[in-house]
């Protein structure tokens, strides 16, 4: 199942402690991610989604046995959780076993033929290993199928005060050239 379907299953509250905890992994902010993730454990101790994000955090941390326990507890609950193994892929690529690496790529692949960040990792891979046809097949399907996936309803005015910044620019320069 995919990450949006298991989303769907929980309610807005713990939804938005997900999200949470998802943006500030994605900051770089692994301690209040780790803290939002421990408390998720009690509120949903059957979610795969967040045992793989919390993975990535020892996995950045270099700890791989406890990114590998927690990847394992997703896959535990949901064998088919392709990001789960595409992190034990990555896990592989980090320790240097290539081979096991593109393996786990292909089976998160086999698993969710649109799941973009397997076939980046593996294009990745070939590319390390200067097969250079085969690392742009799979960099194209990364890319057709997207890598990476922005929460856009998280801050949906976002972009507004870039834009204004840049029309007042605009308008200043355009009386100034007059």
């Amino acid at each position: 199942m995919k990450e949006k379907q298991y989303l769907a299953r929980i309610g807005k509250e713990l939804q938005q402690k997900y999200k949470k905890g998802v943006s500030f992994l994605e900051r770089g902010n692994y301690t209040a991610a780790e803290e939002v993730f421990v408390e998720l454990k009690e509120d949903l101790p059957a979610f795969p989604p967040f045992y793989n994000k919390w993975a990535i955090i020892y996995i950045y941390r270099k700890d791989y046995e406890k990114a590998r326990d927690l990847l394992q507890e997703a896959l535990t609950l949901d064998e088919e959780y392709a990001p789960a193994v595409c992190n034990l892929g990555n896990i592989a690529r980090a320790e240097g076993n290539l081979e096991l690496a593109k393996e786990y790529y292909l089976k998160a692949i086999e698993i969710d033929e649109e799941y973009g960040p397997a076939y980046n990792n593996l294009g990745v891979v070939y590319r390390e290993e200067g097969d250079i046809k085969r690392s742009v097949k799979y960099l194209k399907k990364a890319n057709k199928y997207r890598s990476y996936y922005p929460d856009l309803d998280s801050n949906p005015a976002g972009c507004i005060i870039p834009i204004l910044l840049g029309l007042i620019v605009l308008i200043f320069l355009f009386y100034i050239m007059r």
